[in-house]
């Protein structure tokens, strides 16, 4: 049974870990992982968890009014004397109740800041796991070039057998000619891999520094379906929009209640000695402080209200949406993983048998009824029917990483 060859393989880089039991267990830190990836993408990851963090303490304080400062300076002669006037002032508008405005205000940049960073760390998990999967598809590559190397070596022993069988009379020519195509067929194959892998390594070089040949693959275990559900960061970034809109629609709502607002001013006032004096019982420096209720009223209130609940359900049901989805995508690796196990198992089957002709035939050689070469047919058959197995394995695993790139350590 041969393996599929020269299929399109994934032009990633590589990374390891492990799986213990039914809980992805990382062999290395997370940290250590992404040495993996190269430092610029390392440093981008990094620069956009903390534009992240920052916007979001921008937001969270957007609330708060600024100080304002001013200075003004003016001069005149309309009076004798006259001369120059310097006033500087200290400033706020505080609105301290928005109708629970302040305070979704708040709520709303929390949850913005956690998806943001889950979402910014899926992209890194998931690169990470791009990482890994290269290494998967490089081992794969060279045990497919292993075999398509074995498999040319029976297709020139049946090319001798052929021609002697031609040249003798027992066969016409097709024969011969087929047995000439499979072999310039395999040999096409071998050269389509051999590209493929030159592909990965370009690949690679453009994503890490790192030399993938050094690199280790992990073994990976079925993660348990409940676990998967449960620790899916896609969930998890899905439920923390679903938060950010309830909160949005609510500060929406908030905004068009009524706000009570602080207000002072300090000003500060030094006129040029001989300017023209402030009329008497007034001070050059003095306070100016009250408060202020408002409320808008917007034709478009109802509207602005409406659709930001119209979001917010939008994001409700995109979330049950997701859950069904990650529920059909551990499915679909869960019966892939079943057909995989099928073909491994008649690798294996396949494999002993050919064992056990290996052995015969070897008995058969040593009598005479058989040449070294149909010993040497044999051996090669059994070794492709092992590599079948051992490459069916790598695409179990594969397949398997699929749930590691989602899961929240």
């Amino acid at each position: 049974m041969r393996a599929g060859i020269g299929r399109n393989l994934p032009v990633l880089i590589g990374a390891a870990l492990t799986v213990t039991g039914f809980l992805i267990s990382p062999l290395y830190a997370e940290s250590e992982l992404t040495n993996y990836l190269s430092r610029e993408k390392n440093l981008l990851f990094d620069y956009q968890e903390e534009y992240n963090r920052l916007q979001s303490a921008l937001l969270r304080k957007s609330w708060i009014s600024p100080v304002m400062l001013s200075y003004s300076e003016r001069g005149d002669d309309h009076y004798p004397g006259s001369g120059k006037s310097r006033t500087f002032s200290v400033g706020i508008d505080q609105p301290i109740f928005k109708s629970g405005g302040i305070y979704y205000a708040i709520k709303f940049a929390d949850t913005q800041e956690s998806a943001n960073r889950t979402e910014i760390e899926l992209q890194r998990r998931q690169q990470i796991v791009q990482a890994i999967s290269i290494l998967f598809d490089l081992k794969k590559n060279r045990l497919q070039q292993r075999q398509l190397r074995l498999q040319i070596r029976n297709d020139e022993i049946d090319i001798s057998r052929k021609r002697e069988q031609y040249m003798a009379g027992v066969i016409d020519s097709s024969f011969l000619n087929q047995a000439i195509l499979q072999r310039n067929r395999d040999k096409t194959s071998l050269l389509v891999t051999e590209l493929t892998r030159k592909n990965l390594y370009n690949a690679f070089s453009l994503l890490s520094d790192k030399n993938p040949d050094r690199l280790k693959t992990p073994h990976l275990k079925l993660i348990d379906r409940e676990a998967y559900r449960r620790n899916n960061m896609e969930l998890e970034v899905q439920r923390g929009r679903v938060d950010q809109y309830e909160y949005n629609s609510k500060m929406t709502w908030a905004k068009y209640l009524p706000t009570f607002s602080l207000d002072g001013t300090y000003y500060r006032t030094n006129d040029d000695p001989g300017s023209y004096a402030p009329p008497p019982g007034t001070k050059e420096n003095y306070y100016q402080y009250g408060f202020r209720i408002s409320m808008p009223l917007s034709v478009n209130a109802p509207q602005d209200i409406e659709a930001s609940r119209v979001a917010y359900l939008q994001q409700a049901v995109q979330l049950q949406d997701d859950r069904r989805r990650v529920e059909s995508e551990y499915q679909l690796v869960l019966d892939t993983i079943r057909i995989i196990d099928k073909k491994i198992a008649l690798a294996r089957s396949d494999e002993k048998l050919y064992r056990e002709l290996l052995r015969s035939t070897k008995e058969q050689a040593q009598a005479g009824e058989k040449t070294s070469l149909d010993v040497e047919t044999m051996r090669n058959s059994m070794e492709m029917a092992g590599l079948d197995a051992r490459i069916y394995e790598i695409e179990k695993q594969i397949q398997l990483l699929k749930l590691y790139a989602k899961i929240n350590r």
